[in-house]
């Protein structure tokens, strides 16, 4: 069990280290949002279709496409492992914390590190190397391989100290399997966890944990895994369960659901994961007053000032509520959102506790008007809030403000003119496109531009909208069983546009590896004239793309009516938030309203963390593979048609710039085409080239987690279906077959469809 260097010198390996970090950085600066054409690095062979689109579009990434440093090298003396990992607060398997997948105060500050594994046993040698490398430095950082669980879930075979090689390098080698009491040989199922101890002088809390990966001998990359036995022993998971090819996160088993969608990609590579955590920073950021939606983060100060003027949400997290699908509004709101103020000071601090708990104290956000705001979020309805500020006065001092408490409620404010508090509306899940029809011409709306913008900086926002009531229709299935659908009507304060669609956030992972399926791949799923006759007609959607004019795939959106991820990002932020860029650089705004100027306002460096963020989220594993049921419904989704829409497998380019994206066997249960669905589901707003009638096909991956991270169920592309069996019935136009199909089927095999899309 040896814990010697594995390398004749330290000098060549650091110069080996940082020539590769050095070709790394090169190539993400290199690589532009718009990722056009550079230098071909190196490539990965995949078989991909080689049908033509009946509409010619021009590939997003191609043999000239620059690429990022591969994952897995096969050397002659080594099969080399890169990925990267982020401080946690527990171990993988302690359910009773529920500390494993939630993220820290600071998470975005020094706390990442790149993993390397030189396992040559996959070329004759007798150990495996694992390598790190920190940007802190740290106080010996453990090592664990082997999980033995044995008394309790968080203790390994092997836990060393690993060797410092200086001050940011450290490393550790294993010979041996005490396991099987043998030494290592090709196939031992090795899981490994690093914890980060930071040396003193580092902001906040230094000592953390690691995540728990799996690492099969002799085969290169960190494999999903599941807990087998009572001690929850990592066994790779079956490849039907890897939804999202390697990305895929390993089965949860710390208790916490509600934070399944926020994970890191399992084979992130180590160029992406600090932009990651600085991507999911902007991502919880209040552009108004900088705040982060998670208690113990700093103000963002940069980001402070960006919001509106016009605007519907004040941070991506706003309407992403843990990165899940939006929920329609209901009578009431179970956690409110809180705007502390204190006006016409230089600074001032907020101090408050929540039903008698700990106080918590905040420097607030400074604006150019001299007055200070901070946002408190999710304050649960009903709770008794404390609060009191320190406020700077005009002699260079500072003066405490009386305590003072009120209760949540969904409204409301208090306080004096110079200082208090303000219960905010809650944000509009819904976005509400707009515009003026005429004929097969879509213009944005003279009043409200492309999108109704509900809130203001300043002045008077452009309107609201609420659901003013639910008309509901009843119907039987083939056995006499009862059921009810809804749909809602919606009521506008300010200008009503007669125009509208109204669309729900959807769930953000797997988008990345949406946007890395080939163009050729959808185009053979295409049949725009139903020329096999069964009644399924998909097309492309074909967009202008906003950055080369070139005619693109639309691939994101209700309606697919963006290419990329990134203009999917920028147009959310432009139109949901007020925030420009340099895609997107002119603020929403109709003909007769008063403009703002153009400008960039987030910029490129930072959009792109944001879409390294969103790109490379881990999608969560299928479940219950063994399930009869399950195996059932799943039988019964080919049998009944659903497949035809909901391809279930595809496979990424080769050509993606995104190591972790490409080459991907990839099971999204979606074809990514435009699809009549009848008039039930029909809004009267076209988008590009989509009818009010068409509908991209959703993904349905991570569908049913639903519950656990949303909160509650609500699907379609305005939440009025309850449930996934109101999903299916509302399904009409080429879907109406499989739908009625599925109304008649026994309420064992109905049950049986819905088990396999709840373990997906």
């Amino acid at each position: 069990m040896s814990t010697s260097k594995s390398w004749s010198g330290e000098r060549e390996w650091l110069a080996g280290r940082r020539a590769w970090i050095a070709s790394a950085v090169g190539l993400l600066l290199a690589t532009s949002l718009a990722c056009g054409p550079g230098t071909d690095v190196s490539h990965e062979d995949v078989l991909e279709s080689t049908a033509q689109p009946a509409t010619a579009v021009v590939p997003l990434f191609d043999s000239s496409t620059s690429l990022e440093p591969a994952l897995v090298v096969d050397t002659p003396t080594a099969l080399i492992t890169r990925l990267a990992d982020r401080a946690r607060d527990r171990h993988a398997r302690e359910s009773q914390f529920q500390s494993y997948e939630h993220y820290l105060p600071l998470y975005f500050e020094n706390r990442t590190i790149s993993i390397e594994v030189l396992d040559r046993v996959a070329k004759g040698g007798s150990d495996i190397t694992v390598n790190i490398t920190s940007l802190w430095p740290l106080d010996t950082p453990d090592f664990r391989a082997f999980y033995l669980g044995q008394g309790v879930l968080t203790n390994y075979y092997f836990n060393v100290d690993m060797t410092q090689v200086d001050s940011l390098h450290y490393t550790a080698t294993i010979n041996y399997n005490q396991k099987a009491n043998r030494p290592l040989q090709v196939g031992d199922r090795m899981e490994i966890e690093i914890s980060q101890f930071l040396q003193p002088t580092v902001s906040g809390r230094a000592n953390y944990y690691g995540t728990a990966f799996l690492y099969v001998v002799g085969q290169g990359g960190m494999v999903p895994w599941e807990g087998i036995g009572a001690n929850l022993d990592s066994s790779p998971l079956a490849q039907t369960a890897w939804l999202g090819g390697r990305t895929t996160l390993s089965y949860s088993y710390s208790n916490e659901p509600q934070h399944l969608f926020k994970q890191m990609a399992t084979n992130l590579a180590p160029v992406n994961a600090q932009p990651f955590v600085e991507g999911r920073r902007l991502h919880h950021t209040d552009f108004g007053d900088g705040s982060h939606s998670e208690v113990g983060n700093p103000v963002f100060t940069s980001q402070q000032n960006k919001l509106g003027p016009r605007f519907a949400a004040r941070s991506c997290v706003g309407c992403h509520t843990n990165n899940g699908r939006a929920l329609p509004p209901g009578a009431s709101t179970a956690a409110v959102n809180v705007q502390f103020f204190a006006n016409n000071a230089a600074w001032a601090d907020l101090h408050y506790s929540i039903n008698g708990g700990g106080q918590q104290s905040f420097r607030m956000a400074h604006d150019a008007s001299n007055n200070n705001t901070y946002t408190v979020r999710d304050i649960p309805g009903g709770a008794t809030v404390q609060y009191h500020f320190t406020i700077a006065n005009a002699s260079g001092g500072a003066v405490d403000t009386a305590a003072a408490q009120f209760t949540v409620s969904g409204g409301g404010s208090g306080g004096t003119s110079s200082y208090g508090y303000s219960v905010l509306s809650p944000p509009l899940s819904y976005v509400i496109k707009v515009g003026q029809v005429s004929g097969t011409t879509v213009t944005d709306h003279p009043l409200l531009g492309a999108a109704l913008q509900s809130q203001s900086t300043s002045g008077s926002p452009e309107g609201n909208v609420s659901i003013s009531s639910w008309t509901t229709t009843s119907g039987t299935f083939g056995d006499g069983t009862a059921y009810e659908l809804r749909r809602p009507n919606y009521t506008f304060t300010g200008t009503v546009p007669a125009n509208y669609s109204a669309r729900l956030t959807p769930p953000l992972v797997g988008m990345g590896l949406l946007e890395a399926i080939p163009e050729s791949s959808v185009a053979s799923l295409e049949d725009p004239n139903d020329s096999n006759g069964d009644g399924i007609s998909g097309r492309m959607q074909v967009v202008t793309d906003p950055q080369t004019g070139q005619q693109r795939l639309g691939r994101f959106g209700w309606k697919a009516g963006k290419a990329r991820l990134s203009q999917q990002i920028a147009i959310a932020l432009n139109q949901d938030m007020g925030v420009t860029t340099s895609i997107y650089p002119t603020p929403d705004c109709g003909s007769s309203q008063t403009c703002s100027a153009a400008g960039t306002e987030l910029s490129d460096a930072e959009l792109d963390k944001l879409v390294r963020y969103v790109s490379l989220l881990a999608v969560p594993a299928r479940r219950n593979l063994g399930d009869a049921q399950a195996q059932q419904g799943e039988s019964l989704f080919t049998s009944l048609g659903c497949a035809k829409c909901h391809a279930p497998t595809l496979t990424t380019s080769a050509y993606h710039p995104k190591a972790e994206l490409r080459s991907q066997t990839i099971r999204p249960y979606t074809d990514l085409l435009l699809h009549d669905m009848g008039t039930g589901l029909a809004d009267n707003l076209p988008e590009a080239g989509a009818s009010g009638a068409e509908w991209r096909t959703p993904p349905l991956w991570g569908i049913g987690l639903t519950a656990s991270v949303s909160g509650g169920e609500a699907y379609l592309h305005d939440g009025r279906a309850r449930s996934l069996t109101e999903a299916i019935l509302w399904h009409g136009g080429e879907a109406n077959t499989s739908k009625e199909s599925f109304r008649t089927q026994s309420s064992a095999n109905r049950a049986a469809l819905l088990k396999f899309l709840q373990s997906l």
